[in-house]
């Protein structure tokens, strides 16, 4: 099979005059990338591998070399081919670290104690670009510069041309702290008007690459930022007039097993196909605080996958190069040229860490459709691929996949999969080609596609619809069963607090508890009051693989509480910083109650629910979290009306069955 970047080098010595007209790709329904685990119900012999971009041999496109650029910091590049104009345009990043710097600004200021300039430049190649003198802002008394902003940290910018008010045609996304985002609307992306606080956002929102745009398939507004509890989450909200938003909650974040090492940093957003991709940064807290670019999807834009976890989309550079530490890719619409998609990145040399760094912009080149395609495990033999149900809508097919050298057969399946037409073989390089196959008797019928990939790869195929457009149940396999060790894992209080520490108070007492000596745990304020075990194994005895600790399938959590009001006992296993919890109801009265949480190891996290079990808005799975369980909470919540509370525990005991 000829390999997927092979035709991309005689694109990069056609010089740009010879270069067919860029044009923005968006939604398409009838579109189906191979990704998107809705779309492909089977595989033999196959394996999903992520496309890869070329970067331009003429990287970095320009540099820093305008005296107010004192840092392009993460440059966070906002990208557009602008159809109307036959330009592009990029707004960019600007830091003012250095306080002579600061000093020569038009009415000197800062946000987090630097100063902050929106650039803008443009280009009629995507290649050469210009940063024009607007005039605009003065810079140490010059007038001729390309400064279109101050004061905005993180931008994020697009052309609405949904918005019939031609004063509001573009719009500006950013923040200038946690919790305090703002917009603000241009007639030509040039000329802003002042600052509005948008609504609706929490005090963990913002402090990464804000961006959003109009989705036309919800018809609303959507903003993505982030989402900091204790580490980098992103986060995603929605409006209908782009001041009022609603949140959408946490809707990406890193694995259980990454932990804080590599974290979420942000998630600039485009539709594609008939889904939304997204290029997500890892930054690699505790991998040298260097930055990875990777490929994210999304059937509703809520939900989101990271397609290939650990394996950047656009690799970093050589020790040395330009963009060796960090990637940030562009945010905007998808734009392609001549059969590849244009990615705009920007890349550092320096790694994340303090503000005096410069990162500089970039142009990776990608096949359309090749963000991800399925090919053989054994290149000697064929890859068959079965289709989810489908709806034929077209009377041709059409296919974006790698087979020069090889081919791509297409199958028609009816029930029980009877084969009932079979394409001619296609071959070459494809992208959107319509296969020798006539689907005019099936237009309107529900079927199954079958490809037969030899040495080819398939990245999408389209003219058919999606007859379920819901997520698949997530694959669980069985959890290894251990065995149940002779005695369970106890803690009696005794004769100290055992590693327990209270939300906000703690006090050991030796005796007169349910049997010995038991905790007291109270609050100063009216929240709730938490006992929380420690996070060290050696201590606690719960921190760890639970099903491999406490063996069998099921495990019993179970404690005395001794409360004065009446309320709820709440059980809650972390991992990491977040959390599942169990509620029993707790009685007045004053004496001992006993009180016990049952639970499976190999729930689906629908079954951990309809349980009884409740899902903290940024947990992991279930399964995540009871292997990976850190702390064990045992907390009370009074009744409403009760006064601030206090709890009693004593005789814990996790047993497994």
């Amino acid at each position: 099979m000829k390999p997927a970047c092979c035709h991309f080098f005689a694109l990069l010595l056609v010089p740009a005059a010879f270069a067919g007209a860029p044009h923005q790709v968006g939604f398409d329904s009838l579109k189906q990338l191979v990704l998107d685990t809705r779309v492909i119900e089977r595989v033999e012999n196959a394996r999903l591998v992520l496309g890869a971009p070329v970067k331009d041999p003429r990287n970095p496109l320009f540099t820093a070399d305008r005296p107010w650029e004192n840092a392009t910091n993460n440059l966070y590049p906002n990208v557009l081919w602008d159809e109307q104009e036959q330009i592009f345009k990029i707004w960019y990043k600007n830091v003012l670290a250095d306080k002579d710097v600061i000093a020569q600004m038009d009415r000197p200021s800062t946000v987090h104690d630097v100063g902050w300039y929106l650039l803008y430049a443009t280009s009629r190649d995507g290649i050469a670009w210009e940063k024009p003198a607007l005039g605009l802002h003065k810079f140490d008394g010059r007038e001729a510069t390309n400064i279109v902003a101050r004061d905005t940290p993180n931008v994020g910018v697009f052309k609405d041309t949904h918005d019939p008010d031609a004063m509001r045609r573009y719009k500006m996304v950013y923040d200038v702290g946690l919790g305090k985002p703002r917009v603000r609307f241009s007639a030509d992306g040039m000329h802003w008007g002042e600052p509005i606080e948008a609504k609706g956002f929490s005090s963990a929102n913002g402090d990464t690459h804000n961006n959003a745009f109009w989705d036309s398939r919800i018809g609303k507004y959507v903003w993505f930022t982030k989402l900091y509890l204790g580490e980098r989450l992103v986060a995603r909200f929605e409006s209908d007039d782009f001041i009022t938003w609603k949140s959408s909650g946490m809707v990406l974040r890193s694995s259980v097993a990454e932990g804080r090492s590599s974290q979420t940093y942000c998630l600039p957003v485009f539709p594609y196909g008939n889904i939304y991709l997204g290029y997500v940064m890892m930054y690699n807290l505790g991998k040298g605080r260097t930055v990875d670019c990777e490929l994210a999807w999304s059937h509703d834009g809520i939900r989101w996958q990271r397609v290939a976890p650990g394996t950047p989309m656009i690799p970093r550079g050589a020790p040395g190069s330009y963009d060796s530490q960090c990637i940030y890719a562009q945010a905007g619409p998808a734009t392609a040229q001549d059969g590849q998609l244009l990615i705009y990145y920007g890349g550092s040399d320096v790694p994340h860490t303090g503000w005096k760094r410069h990162c500089l912009p970039g142009l990776a080149r990608l096949r359309l459709d090749g963000f991800a395609g399925y090919e053989a495990r054994d290149t000697a033999l064929p890859a068959n691929l079965t289709s989810s149900p489908v709806r034929i809508v077209n009377e041709r097919l059409t296919l974006s996949a790698d087979a020069a050298g090889g081919s791509v057969v297409v199958e028609v399946l009816g029930d029980q999969g009877r084969v009932l037409a079979k394409s001619i073989p296609a071959t070459g390089d494809l992208t959107a080609q319509p296969v020798k196959l006539d689907l005019a008797p099936y237009v309107g019928r529900t079927v199954r596609l079958r490809f037969v990939l030899t040495r080819a790869r398939l990245y999408a195929f389209g003219g058919v619809s999606l007859v379920n457009a819901e997520l698949p149940a997530p694959a669980i396999g069985p959890l290894p069963r251990y065995p149940v060790p002779s005695e369970p894992v106890r803690v009696s209080f005794d004769e100290d607090p055992a590693g327990w520490k209270g939300v906000d108070r703690l006090e050991h007492r030796r005796d007169a508890g349910f049997k010995g000596g038991f905790i007291t745990v109270s609050r100063a304020s009216k929240l709730n009051p938490f006992a929380s075990s420690s996070p060290d194994a050696r201590i606690s005895g719960l921190a760890g693989d639970w099903p491999a600790m406490f063996g069998g399938a099921t495990a019993a959590i179970t404690v005395r509480v001794r409360t004065r009001q009446a309320g709820a006992v709440l059980f809650e296993l972390f991992a990491q910083d977040t959390q599942w919890n169990y509620r029993q109801p707790q009685p007045a009265g004053g004496g001992w109650k006993t009180h016990t949480a049952v639970l499976r190891y190999d729930w689906t996290d629908a079954q951990a629910e309809a349980a009884g079990w409740t899902r903290a808005q940024s947990a992991f799975s279930w399964r995540d979290t009871i292997r990976h369980v850190g702390r064990l909470h045992i907390g009370f919540v009074p009744d409403p009306g009760e006064p601030a509370p206090a709890f009693d525990l004593d005789e814990l005991e996790v047993r497994g069955k």
